[in-house]
């Protein structure tokens, strides 16, 4: 079994079946092929190719890559299907396998626009949602019904960084007849492989660390390959396409993966612990802090670390972060996550402001709760930029 770094640099390469083959894969532009005849044409239609809303070989490069780094290690084959972003994934993952009356249960503590797709567009189609504490597992079990098709849940969740215990959930949801869909985009298949524990499915926003540069918007679906092959169906319907040039910039973060996460986790766990000791700070979420409730689960789960990002709030509040903001001088505040440098945002105003206050304190998502992106800078730079920001 090759380790997961080799397999980052290598998996979905394009084969060297012609003369000068290119090492780096090119990018295929055209919405549609040519054909010099019917016979050929046909082919090319039954097996959905040729046409750029079904992929291209870029979409298929990356989809192979995403798919064995998840696969790695385990003893099943695994398929995927890219989609135009972390929201379009939700939405094929849930819409391919429910039907009208079908309901999903899923975590509170989900990204907040996964919440706000649950509670207002769903429903649209006959599907019901239920919403409630993953960590309470009677909670889960109370909410199931005899129509539950889905339990939806993140690894290490946004923006609280909670860590659910993954194998009781796999149980509860095939008790019922259910599937276990796992967000795991955050900690990525560098540092979590939810299929180990028993997971069904996977969900990506290639946005964030699988690509980890800030200039790509997409979304993958990882799962076996009778399910992939549902879902890649209704995405050929639906449209939510990947941009071919997004399919190849995400593929070419996923060479960096590895390193690229070893790195940050080291960084975040060392911001994590400089903030936890700093008396401006009232509280930190990170799950690898000794003080964190999470802490021996995410040793377990998360062997490698549990990823970029944290989260903190300030002793004095709204206004104490607005001074904080303003001082800082290699930390930017942006909306997303998952770039190599370090980024903070503010998800009562941004990923959770489609909650209504009960709902954001419900998810514990406070207005002077901060979220960190922790990047790849020098651990001294970026703990001396928040220690003079912090005065």
């Amino acid at each position: 079994m090759p380790h997961s770094d080799t397999v980052a640099v290598h998996a979905g390469e394009p084969t060297l079946d012609r003369k000068d083959a290119p090492i780096t894969p090119d990018i295929t532009v055209g919405s549609a092929s040519g054909y010099p005849d019917l016979k050929t044409l046909d082919a090319a239609m039954a097996e959905h190719r040729g046409y750029g809303r079904w992929g291209t070989d870029n979409h298929r490069q990356l989809e192979a890559a995403v798919a064995s780094l998840e696969a790695n290690g385990l003893a099943t084959r695994l398929d995927a299907v890219a989609v135009g972003s972390g929201m379009a994934a939700i939405a094929v993952a849930l819409m391919s396998e429910m039907n009208a009356g079908d309901h999903v249960v899923a975590a509170h503590d989900c990204y907040g626009t996964t919440v706000t797709f649950l509670r207002n567009d769903l429903p649209r189609f006959g599907i019901k949602s239920t919403i409630v504490d993953f960590q309470d597992l009677d909670a889960v079990r109370r909410a199931l019904t005899d129509r539950t098709r889905v339990l939806l849940c993140e690894m290490c969740t946004n923006p609280l960084i909670r860590v659910p215990d993954l194998e009781a959930l796999a149980a509860i949801a095939h008790d019922a007849g259910a599937l276990l869909l796992v967000d795991n985009t955050v900690p990525t298949p560098a540092l979590s492989q939810p299929l180990r524990w028993g997971a069904d499915a996977v969900i990506y926003s290639a946005t964030k660390n699988l690509s980890g540069h800030a200039d790509v918007i997409g979304g993958l679906l990882v799962g076996k390959p009778s399910w992939i092959s549902a879902a890649r169906a209704f995405a050929h319907t639906f449209g939510p396409t990947l941009g071919p040039f997004d399919a190849w910039l995400t593929l070419r973060g996923i060479r960096t993966l590895v390193v690229r996460m070893a790195r940050h986790t080291s960084n975040a766990l060392a911001l994590a612990r400089f903030l936890e000791g700093h008396e401006a700070i009232s509280r930190v979420n990170y799950p690898e802090l000794d003080a964190s409730p999470f802490c021996a689960r995410a040793r377990r789960l998360l062997p490698g670390g549990a990823g970029a990002l944290l989260s903190f709030e300030l002793a004095g509040g709204k206004p104490a972060l607005e001074s904080m903001l303003s001082r800082l001088q290699l930390v930017r505040l942006m909306p997303s996550l998952g770039s190599v440098a370090t980024t903070l945002s503010h998800p009562a105003s941004t990923s959770h402001r489609g909650l209504d206050p009960t709902e954001r304190a419900r998810a514990g998502i406070s207005d002077s709760l901060t979220r960190c992106s922790v990047g790849l800078e020098h651990p001294d730079d970026l703990l001396a930029d928040f220690e003079q920001a912090l005065r």
